[in-house]
């Protein structure tokens, strides 16, 4: 019997990642097509954000969602949420759900209303075997999405799967697969060692985005196959207890199956295609972001616009922003993909109440992102080890500041300062600060925003209110930042 794994799809269906020119082997459809139309199909969540064609969705209203659709097509039998598709509250994970022919598993999820279906684990008779299936998604769906919970409780993830394992032993299953939508590192966020521990034969891990090929905690075989249907894992499960698995990598050059290909006919890809193509504005220039290195070493336009729009927004003393992991610059014809592109995130906006000392324990996090070598400045890997995460170095306006990569961490930052007053000084110092919600949560290492009092939150996305400013005859290029690093 084999078993087919993906997560964190965010709903890429097609063979490209609407940043760069050309096919890449990546995408659901193509992937799933290599599939076998025996084998049991997983998917671990994260599926209602991400990609363009989700959000063209999300606009137009489609129904049934595209990625749905394709999640049927390709045979799609179970489905753990992530935590993005809590993203959008109740009304919207049950449209996802319904839309979907597989079983909804999530250990940890209690719906309130009693309209999702999910259920806390399924037992598949198929092929002569039993195979159990349990599954849950990280405890910090209530830190990110906490007033989008209404109708849902969303419990302790370990303590749950450990209930699900002791029912387990009385349905005598030849085969047991958790499926969690979180990793590994520890923390609230990625419980993996603990879920691990529990003893199910195999920890079907997400949410990080990595592709960690199959290795043994204990008796329990853990993976994670990556990201926007780029890799899956392979399961192949015997009677006699042999057992074989595999990470496989998509190919663009891979035969759509023919109802896949049928579904794909349907125009989305074209309806895509020409919103993202459209030209939605102008730049007076450039706004330009160089690169990982680049830019966090000499600042970036495009941020510095940015955060100029959370300013004008919120009346922050202090604006916060973060770039993509791929660089992208864009103008002086700004098209809604390229916009997408340079800033893919579904963020909201909180504005904070905090001391100059708490912000400097924040900047101090971004300050980890580079270190000082001999050949000069290179992405540390303490950052963010075995995962690439540009998005969680942040660049600040309203202040004047410095960092020094030469000096240890914790102790980078060597200038702040604000309206003449040297905050190093005067930690005491009160501002006001506008971060993304999800940075406010403490998430990406950044927990002294969590010390912070929230002034208030605002409900307009940044991908819209960027859309609006590039919507002016021609936007200007702000000036840069005062920033400098020395290394």
């Amino acid at each position: 019997m084999k078993v087919y794994f993906t997560s964190d799809t965010h709903s890429y269906i097609f063979p490209y990642d609407y940043i760069h020119e050309g096919t890449k082997d990546m995408g659901y459809a193509h992937l799933s097509s290599a599939f076998s139309d025996e084998g049991i199909i997983i998917d671990g969540g994260d599926v209602l954000q991400g990609s363009p064609v989700m959000r063209q969705a999300l606009l137009s209203g489609r129904r049934p969602l595209p990625m749905a659709s394709l999640f049927n097509a390709a045979g799609l039998c179970v489905f753990t949420p992530g935590n993005h598709d809590f993203d959008f509250g109740y009304d919207m994970l049950e449209a996802l759900l319904s839309d979907l022919d597989a079983v909804p598993v999530a250990a940890n999820v209690e719906d309130e209303r009693g309209r999702l279906g999910i259920r806390h684990h399924l037992l598949i008779e198929r092929e002569g075997l039993r195979i159990f299936i349990t599954g849950a998604v990280t405890d910090y769906v209530n830190i990110w999405d906490g007033e989008k919970l209404e109708g849902l409780r969303l419990t302790d993830a370990v303590k749950a799967l450990e209930r699900e394992r002791k029912e387990m032993e009385s349905l005598r299953p030849d085969w047991s697969i958790c499926i969690y939508h979180g990793g590994f590192g520890g923390g609230m966020e990625n419980r993996g060692e603990e879920i691990a521990a529990l003893g199910f034969d195999y920890l079907l891990t997400a949410h990080q985005h990595q592709t960690i090929e199959p290795f043994r905690i204990g008796d329990t075989i853990a993976l994670q196959a990556g990201c926007r249907g780029e890799w899956a894992a392979e399961l192949e499960l015997g009677r006699d207890g042999s057992h074989a698995e595999r990470l496989i990598r998509c190919s663009a050059s891979t035969p759509l199956k023919g109802r896949i290909a049928s579904l794909l006919s349907s125009g989305i890809e074209a309806e895509v295609n020409a919103s993202l193509s459209a030209v939605i504005g102008h730049v007076d220039g450039i706004l330009e972001d160089e690169g990982e290195v680049e830019s966090a070493i000499h600042g970036s336009s495009l941020v510095d616009f940015i955060n100029d729009i959370q300013l004008s927004l919120t009346g922050a003393d202090v604006s916060v922003a973060s770039l993509a992991n791929e660089p992208v610059s864009i103008g002086p014809d700004v098209t809604l993909g390229s916009l997408l592109a340079s800033y893919p995130f579904s963020n909201n906006l909180t504005l904070l109440s905090m001391s100059a000392g708490l912000l400097r324990r924040a900047m101090e996090r971004s300050a980890c992102f580079i270190d000082s070598s001999t050949s000069g400045p290179v992405q540390s890997p303490f950052f963010s080890p075995g995962k690439k995460e540009r998005y969680n170095f942040d660049f600040y306006r309203g202040l004047s500041y410095a960092f020094d990569y030469r000096r240890p961490r914790g102790e980078r930052v060597v200038r702040m300062e604000r309206n003449g007053i040297d905050l190093l000084a005067h930690p005491e110092t009160m501002l006001r600060v506008v971060v993304n919600s999800y940075r406010a949560c403490g998430t990406g290492g950044y927990e002294a925003y969590r010390e912070a009092s929230v002034v208030r939150t605002y409900s307009e996305e940044m991908q819209d209110l960027l859309i609006s400013a590039l919507s002016l005859p021609h936007a200007a290029i702000p000036s840069p930042t005062d920033f400098s690093a020395i290394y």
